[in-house]
């Protein structure tokens, strides 16, 4: 077995009717039970790249996937690839909050009525572990049956994560999770990654720079397509190898 999560191969991704490839490339290893941030200016290309790697483009026709990603040893990448059950595997949560108009139990139970899962009380023990993995569970417990539109948003995107944790994942994508949030919800959210990473994989794109720092372990930066740098988070920030990361972190531009 792989000790990576993710292996990323020589990937280069193309939009519809486009002749230059938005991500280039792209050669990466994203390691188990750790949190990689991917980092660097709008457009760079990093939430193109965090879309690869459950290959949700592929819900619009005339995307191209040049490379290859490794995930259990098997290359996702190919026509064959089972894309509901990769998606239960590779997990993602959105910029925005996106609950299910449903109740809150609904919305948690959701994936695992997906899954075959008929018995109420095994569906309310696996509902009740997901909330209580994604710090929601005592916000919550006595009004289970209400509208997910209840809840504020800092607790609609706990319930999106609980959504997607409850299906237990290998790896969880998280796209700027924190960016419509204030700064309390944005805390939580960023204290339960640091625990979900003992479950999981974690890869998180942010223009937060002190987020990054605060919550992941590897950090990689991007710039125009291309990965310019990765390593361990502490050395990217105080020690990047690369002028253009430098210069990044630094505020050069951005």
């Amino acid at each position: 077995m792989s000790k990576n999560a993710l292996e990323v191969k020589n990937l280069s991704f193309f939009y519809p009717n486009t002749q230059a490839p938005s991500i280039h490339s792209i050669n990466l290893e994203v390691q188990k039970n750790k949190v990689l941030a991917l980092i660097g200016p709008s457009g760079c290309g990093k939430s193109t790249l965090l879309r690869c790697f459950n290959r949700i483009h592929c819900l619009y026709q005339g995307c191209i996937y040049k490379g290859e990603i490794y995930f259990e040893n098997k290359n996702i990448l190919k026509k064959k690839t089972d894309l509901i059950a990769l998606r239960s595997q590779i997990g993602m949560i959105f910029q925005k909050p996106t609950p299910f108009p449903m109740s809150i139990f609904e919305n948690v139970a959701y994936g695992l009525r997906l899954q075959g899962i008929k018995s109420k009380t095994e569906l309310f023990v696996k509902v009740e572990k997901a909330l209580k993995n994604a710090s929601l569970w005592g916000e919550v417990k006595d009004r289970l049956e209400n509208s997910a539109d209840s809840l504020s948003g800092g607790q609609q995107q706990r319930l999106c994560i609980a959504r997607a944790i409850a299906i237990e994942p290998e790896i969880l994508l998280f796209d700027e999770p924190t960016s419509a949030l204030d700064p309390i919800s944005t805390q939580a959210i960023e204290e339960l990654i640091k625990e979900l990473k003992k479950k999981m994989s974690i890869i998180i794109v942010t223009h937060n720079m002190q987020q990054a720092l605060r919550v992941s372990d590897y950090t990689a930066f991007m710039y125009l397509g291309k990965l310019i740098e990765v390593g361990k988070t502490e050395q990217i920030f105080h020690h990047p190898k690369e002028k253009l990361t430098h210069e990044y972190i630094n505020g050069k531009f951005g």
